[in-house]
């Protein structure tokens, strides 16, 4: 297996998911993007379409910057046996974005 080095990927969450158990299995499995401008997209899609029912209510969402270990034999492995937090270097949240933001 190739190693290409460590790999940058962008994805999102609501901020009250955030914090130490981030990366754990959830129930929802997160979705990465290879461009923030693609991450950013879907986040005001979503939120465009809640709301359209009164019923719901946007929680604040981050984008967040993804940075992985190389991508090796091992890496994969624990990718997966033990899910995305083992393949997870460093990650920041570049953005939030609210209900009224564009």
């Amino acid at each position: 297996m190739q190693n290409d080095g460590p790999l940058t990927f962008f994805t999102y969450a609501i901020k009250v998911e955030l914090g130490e158990e981030r990366w754990k299995d959830r129930v929802m499995p997160g979705i990465f993007f290879d461009d923030v401008d693609e991450a950013r997209r879907k986040v005001l899609e979503v939120r465009d379409a809640m709301r359209e029912d009164p019923e719901m209510e946007w929680a604040e969402t981050c984008i967040e910057k993804v940075v992985t270990v190389p991508m090796t034999r091992t890496a994969v492995l624990a990718l997966l046996n033990r899910g995305v937090e083992a393949i997870i270097q460093d990650y920041e949240i570049i953005e939030t974005i609210g209900a009224d933001e564009e």
